[in-house]
């Protein structure tokens, strides 16, 4: 379930614009398109979704480490952030 689940959010964030990194566990590394990774993950959090954010490291200060979660959980992830996305452009 963890490999599907992990397949399809690659896919809708791939669907966004992020470079995914593959992976073999239970998170995936993804850069931002623009590298405002910061930007994105302070929308998530006030939307109450949390995923890491590197913003110290100059190699990863554009990436995020996202856990994947329920099916419920990874669409609402993905739907915060198109939503941040767009109010970007």
């Amino acid at each position: 379930k963890v490999r599907a689940s992990r397949e399809k959010l690659a896919a809708g964030l791939a669907g966004l614009g992020f470079r995914v990194w593959p992976s073999e566990s239970n998170f995936l590394l993804a850069a931002v398109p623009g590298g405002k990774a910061g930007e994105v993950y302070r929308g998530l959090k006030d939307r109450g979704i949390l995923v890491r954010y590197f913003g110290s490291e100059p190699n990863l200060s554009d990436k995020l480490r996202i856990s994947v979660g329920t099916d419920e959980q990874d669409a609402a992830l993905i739907s915060g952030i198109a939503e941040i996305l767009a109010r970007r452009s």
